[in-house]
């Protein structure tokens, strides 16, 4: 009987702890295919609209250029000069070209002495074709090199046209397209950025040798190249099952990006969680199993001591019976015994859960606690913000220092919001505040409050720190959530190109009638 019950309660503490290690293993499986994809779609948006704000600061930066007296005038030595200095004065482009009104190169920089050739290559006869600032589809130039051209129109003295002003982006070397797509935020987890063309040929790849490669068989790319922004489950080119967020960026560029996390990769850290839980748990259950041995011996006993009297008073060998204990008793403790083991192991995976939503830097909610708290509010503003120029910190002060900004920012903000206000690190410098109950114009002004905390304290470098940062609220900016954040990270990247250290009210859509 004894080696039963030791049986039956073995069986019971171990099919408990695997059938929840079990649950938690699908529960976490699930739960983080939903966040990589919803992650992986917000990263392929944010990159969009990036890429976006790129290309228009090229078109500024050629426009503003084409002005300059020697393109107008197409002098060759002058012009070759004006060409190196915006070569020099931005990062974008790898080359840059003056070509006349019938596809002659004027000058060029760096110098490859191209001088008076005709050019003949796929973009330079689109934008002498078209007459008006373009992106041209990838193509082989005459340099023999894989690149896009973003060219403007030149018009001469007399107003007419004269040729374009071109920059080249060498899409299989280093260019300002890896310097914006190539650091993703997930890349711990093999997650990486691609774009498409609108055929479907990749353009960039943090693997050079994918470039030039055509992969529209893919289905989230047939998506992407449909203008639709969305996630979808679907294998790569390779075979590969990715989970894969994308979106367009806009009609005059073309293109579309794919962001992407491996599903075998999203295991990893279910089995980290796991095995942490068994090591920690093993020990107790050594206690747990020792402690209900010598407790069960206490409960076989009394049983025994009875047995054994049966057996006397059959074999006519009467003699006293010992006190036996009320078995109501016993099988209370057996039950105590075994609820504690549970509730133990109940709290660790509570515990386990908590520390999974917290930010182990600053201590902040993440991401991951952010989905459940906004189920159970009804309306709420969002204030994002990141810290100006952290990267300096970082480059000036050293990694440490930077933890150290970090950390007395979030401390700065917990100790600005209400004891009802969730505060989350979003990710590298960057924070989000929920504000429950709260319309745009007192987010506004809690959001200026804690900017002017922060632009007259002094942080752990000996000097104030300011932020940039936007607002949205719920009814008021969006009706849905993923909508609403959109837009407020929108508002923070209008506030950081607007000079910094201010705060930008998201703007609502117009709902239509």
């Amino acid at each position: 009987m004894k080696f039963l019950i030791l049986t039956l309660l073995s069986f019971t503490m171990i099919g408990t702890f695997v059938g929840s290690i079990a649950s938690s293993i699908i529960s976490s499986s699930n739960h983080l295919k939903e966040h990589y994809s919803a992650e992986n779609q917000y990263y392929a948006e944010k990159l969009a609209a990036t890429a976006n704000l790129l290309f228009k600061d090229m078109f500024k930066s050629l426009e503003v250029a084409a002005n300059n007296t020697s393109f107008k005038t197409a002098n060759a030595s002058e012009a070759s000069l004006d060409l190196n200095n915006l070569l020099q004065s931005t990062s974008y482009f790898n080359s840059t070209w003056l070509v006349d009104a019938n596809g002659k190169i004027v000058a060029t920089a760096p110098d490859i002495n191209f001088e008076g050739r005709k050019l003949s290559s796929p973009g330079a006869i689109e934008a002498l074709e078209k007459k008006m600032p373009l992106v041209s589809e990838p193509y082989i130039g005459a340099t023999g090199r894989f690149m896009i051209l973003v060219s403007v129109p030149v018009i001469d003295q007399s107003g007419l046209y004269a040729g374009y002003l071109g920059g080249t982006i060498y899409l299989e070397e280093y260019n300002s397209l890896k310097t914006v797509l190539g650091q993703h935020p997930l890349t711990g987890n093999k997650s990486y950025v691609y774009v498409v063309d609108s055929n479907g040929t990749i353009i960039y790849h943090p693997n050079k040798h994918f470039v030039n490669r055509n992969v529209q068989s893919n289905v989230y790319v047939q998506e992407v190249m449909k203008g639709k922004t969305g996630s979808l489950q679907g294998e790569n080119s390779e075979g590969i099952d990715m989970l894969a967020g994308y979106a367009p960026t806009a009609a005059s560029i073309g293109w579309g990006i794919i962001s992407q996390t491996p599903v075998n990769t999203l295991m990893e850290p279910t089995i980290e969680l796991v095995k942490k839980s068994i090591l920690n748990m093993i020990p107790f259950m050594i206690f747990i199993l020792v402690f209900s041995m010598i407790f069960l011996t206490r409960i076989v006993h009394p049983i025994r001591d009875l047995a054994l009297y049966a057996h006397n008073i059959s074999r006519n060998k009467p003699e006293q019976i010992k006190k036996i204990p009320a078995w109501y008793f016993e099988a209370r403790e057996l039950k105590r015994a075994i609820l504690v083991t549970v509730e133990h192991y109940q709290a660790r995976l509570i515990e386990a859960e908590s520390e999974s939503k917290r930010d182990q830097l600053t201590g902040l909610y993440n991401r991951r606690a952010l989905d459940k708290m906004i189920e159970d509010i009804n309306q709420y503003s969002l204030i994002l913000f990141d810290i100006d120029y952290f990267k300096s910190v970082n480059d000036q002060y050293g990694h440490l220092m930077g933890d150290q900004v970090l950390r007395y920012t979030a401390e700065t903000i917990m100790a600005e919001t209400k004891n009802t206000d969730f505060c989350f690190r979003w990710g590298g410098e960057e924070f989000l505040i929920l504000l429950p109950e709260t319309k745009q114009e007192e987010a506004y002004f809690i959001s200026e409050r804690i900017r002017e905390t922060f632009a007259r304290t002094l942080s752990p470098i000996d000097k104030p720190i300011t932020i940039s940062a936007g607002v949205g609220t719920l009814y008021e900016t969006s009706d849905y959530f993923s909508e609403l954040l959109h837009l407020t990270d929108q508002a923070l990247y209008e506030a950081k190109h607007s000079g910094r250290n201010t705060t930008i009210k998201a703007k609502n859509i117009p709902k239509l009638k």
